[in-house]
């Protein structure tokens, strides 16, 4: 993963989403090649939503830290 100089902890949520968006976009381009691949279609929609949820939960936990 390229990160600009920055380290990231292997565990951190950060991490598992750069991971969840590479995901995304490999999914994508075997979607664009393979456009009646439904069950890949399934398991994108299951990776956005995750992401989804797992920005929503960054955001919460970030807002939480400055109110600290």
């Amino acid at each position: 993963m390229k990160t600009n100089k920055t380290k990231i902890v292997i565990g951190s949520k950060l991490a598992q989403l750069l991971y969840l968006n590479k995901k995304i976009k490999r999914i994508t381009n075997h979607l664009k090649q393979n456009p009646h691949d439904y069950n890949t279609y399934r398991i994108l929609l299951q990776k956005v939503n995750k992401k989804k949820q797992m920005i929503k939960s960054l955001l919460k936990t970030k807002n939480n830290q400055h109110i600290e």
